[in-house]
Formats: structure tokens, sequence, C-alpha cells
């Protein structure tokens, strides 16, 4: 019965291609707070380390159709180690006002920044591949808050395969043999698109596109419509619960022209600045558990996910798992907690 319920689903999902056209094209994970500068290039280099991360996303479903995410992300700020440096040394003052000093000096805070991402995506025949390069310019507007303006341009790749599928008569399936010989679902692409945050120690709003500029290298019709322009809004802040507790919380606005506002909004609480907890809920009506560690060393973050809706006879359970390493972090900085 599930050879025979395989194909049926595959077929099913391209032809129902608006469900790729809302999010194929994006990053799906629920920890996408975990990786901003892959929503927002303006928040690209916020740390003073290289921020590498590798993201997996697995969803088990009763069909037996892969169903999976991966991206390996880097991020940073070009000079990093000087401003670490500079801060370590400010800690050694036996004046403790230059520490603050040296935080709030424009020229201290004022700062490039590049990096990238590679992304995969894969649900049944369809097939998604994606590598971006980012850059941002960081600048102080007052004495606590920054303004960030970034770019990003990218690679990206699409297909959908049906050579794979099995039926129950590969010779005389009409249907089938028009699928294979069309030849269609190939398309390759380069975009661009642009970011900004407005952002504090302990808080940023930011706005981005996706897909704002689309050049297409090579390919047919048939997936234009997952290029679709889309504009989002983003933000999240931290606050102190008691001497022990720490409060994150944060949404995602996302607007496409001809769809529903997509939205999602997360919290969490970590504990001693190490563990934390907490829940998220979106606009597919997904509700998620998120548990994670953070050390100077590394951080390890874990996601459930349930679908409340019918969408949960395609998606039985998702589970995710991204590891983040700060490296060349000579000062045993953390990853902020947004």
């Amino acid at each position: 019965m599930k050879k025979l319920l395989r194909p049926l689903f595959a077929i099913a999902v391209v032809l129902s291609m608006g469900i790729f056209r809302t999010n194929a094209q994006e990053n799906i994970f629920t920890q996408y707070y975990l990786n901003m500068p892959g929503v927002n290039a303006g928040l690209t280099g916020l740390e003073d380390y290289l921020d590498l991360k590798v993201g997996v996303r697995e969803g088990w479903n009763n069909f037996g159709v892969k169903d999976n995410n991966v991206y390996l992300s880097a991020y940073g700020a070009l000079g990093s180690s000087n401003r670490s440096g500079r801060r370590s040394n400010s800690l050694r003052v036996s004046d403790p006002g230059k520490f603050e000093r040296n935080k709030t000096e424009k020229e201290f805070r004022r700062k490039h920044a590049v990096g990238g991402m590679i992304y995969n995506r894969r649900v049944g025949p369809y097939q998604s591949f994606m590598i971006n390069g980012n850059y941002a310019y960081h600048l102080p507007i007052s004495k606590k808050m920054n303004l960030s303006l970034g770019a990003k341009m990218g690679y990206g790749s699409q297909r959908i395969d049906f050579s794979g599928l099995t039926v129950r008569d590969d010779i005389n399936d009409l249907f089938y043999k028009q699928l294979i010989l069309s030849q269609q679902g190939n398309q390759q692409s380069l975009l661009i698109d642009f970011g900004s945050a407005i952002y504090s120690k302990h808080f940023f709003i930011g706005l981005s596109t996706q897909n704002m500029v689309v050049s297409k290298l090579s390919g047919d019709q048939l997936l234009d419509g997952n290029y679709q322009k889309r504009y989002m809004l983003h933000s999240a802040g931290t606050f102190l619960l008691s001497q022990n507790l720490t409060m994150a919380s944060g949404f995602n606005l996302m607007y496409a022209q001809n769809y529903d506002l997509a939205w999602a909004v997360n919290a969490r609480v970590r504990y001693k600045g190490l563990i934390y907890f907490g829940t998220a809920y979106d606009s597919n009506s997904k509700i998620s558990g998120l548990l994670g560690v953070t050390t100077e060393k590394f951080d390890l973050n874990y996601c459930y996910d349930r679908y409340l809706s019918d969408l949960n006879s395609f998606n039985v359970s998702v589970h995710e798992v991204v590891v983040g390493f700060p490296l060349f972090n000579t000062v045993g900085l953390r990853p902020r907690f947004w």
C-alpha cells in the first residue's frame, strides 16, 4: 500500500505547487532566529567572532517520502579580533567606566561584515539548492542603538525529478510517461536581496526582502512561482525575569502578494545562561517544543514540530537540530540570546 501511496503523495505535492510557492525558497527552519543573517542580510556579522552553524531538519511521515532541509552558514565581522581584544583589555584597567566608554565609542561599533550560507531542501521529487553571499555595514545611531544595512546575492537551483518514482505499471501509465518525457521542472537563477535592522544588546527589529531581484539563467516556467517577491518584518528581545532566568521572545511576519500574511512567534526561558526551553507557534497551525544548551565552545539547539491542522497527515513528526560554533572567539563571548 505504501508503494502506491508514495507516488500519489509526490504527484499531489507537485500539482499543488501553492505549497512550494509559499516557502520553497525560504529557510523554513522553525529556529530561524538562530541564523538571522540567512533571513536578513543586515544582521550579518553581529558577533565579534566567526559564527559557524549547521542545521538539519527532518520530516518523518507515513509515506516513505523524503522531507529534509540542511544548511551550513558562516558569518563574521571584519577586524573582529581587534574589537574583542580591545574589549578584553578594557576589563583589566583600573577605571571601570572605560569599558563602558569603549563599548559606546562610535569607532568601536562601526564594522563591515561578510558571510554566506549553503542550503539544500528535498521533498519527494522536488529538490532545491541555494548558495548565498552576504555583506553588511553596521554603524551607531545613538549611545546604545545601531543601524545595519546589508545585501545578499545568491545562486538558486530547483528541480523536480519523477524518475525515481515507483508506479504499478510504468509501461502503460500514460500520465507517468508524460511526466518523465516532459523534461520540465529544472531552473537556475541569480537572486539579490536586501535587509536592514536597528538593534541594541538586547533587542532588534528588522526589515528584509526575499526574491527582490531574480534573473533566470535557464529552465522552464514551471517553477517561476517559487521566486515571488516577499517582504519580512521580524523582531526579538530579551528580558531579565530573575537573577538566574532570562526570557527571549520574538516574531516574524512575511507578506507576499495574493497570499495570506504568514507569521510565527516564539518564546524561550534560559537558566543561568546555560540551558533553555520554550515553545513556538506559526500560521500553519504548527506548534513546537524548543530546547537548547549554550556554552563558550558551542551551542546545541533542538526543536520538535507538530501540526495541528490537516497538514499533520503529511508531517507526522518533524525534528530539527541546529549546532553553532563560535570560532576565533578569543575572549569567550557567547551568542546573543534572541
